[in-house]
């Protein structure tokens, strides 16, 4: 595997603790019971996420560790957009969440063979995410958060 690709790894797994930062932040700020679990959503895929990455960075033979300011920086993220409605939440993460789905992709096409499933895997999760934002944004939020829970191994308990 290239040095190339195991650095975009290693900065995926990054994003993935800021993303979980993200997510038990915004899970914990929220005022409605029902978008604090699906904040619990989002914070589960990103967790899931991260460990497939470390798991296969470590299979590598690479040294794995949570940069606490991608934590911090998640955190102070999650505080500040809590502080937001959600519908305007929503519509802020859609054009986020298609500048990375755009750069996984990008990522994706030149992965090596063998790291092409978790390559996938990374692009597929953000797809997830924006398709739950997309449906909140639509006004389908019984059935929102049916992209993430399909990427799950373990969905959050109902609240």
């Amino acid at each position: 595997m290239s040095d190339q690709f195991v650095a975009y790894l290693h900065e995926c797994f990054q994003g993935e603790v800021m993303g979980e930062a993200l997510g038990v932040a915004l899970a914990e700020a929220a005022q409605d019971p029902v978008h604090s679990q699906k904040w619990r959503f989002v914070e589960q895929l990103e967790r899931e996420t991260k460990g497939r990455i470390q798991a296969a960075l470590e299979a590598l033979g690479e040294s794995v560790e949570e940069d606490p300011e991608k934590r911090a920086e998640g955190k102070s993220w999650g505080e500040r957009f809590a502080k937001l409605p959600w519908s305007e939440a929503m519509d802020k993460l859609k054009p986020e969440l298609e500048k990375y789905i755009r750069y996984f992709e990008k990522h994706e096409k030149t992965a090596p063979s063998d790291g092409l499933a978790i390559a996938q895997h990374i692009t597929r999760h953000e797809r997830a995410l924006l398709e739950f934002t997309v449906r909140e944004i639509e006004g389908q939020p019984d059935n929102s958060v049916e992209p993430i829970e399909r990427l799950l191994d373990n969905p959050p308990l109902a609240a």
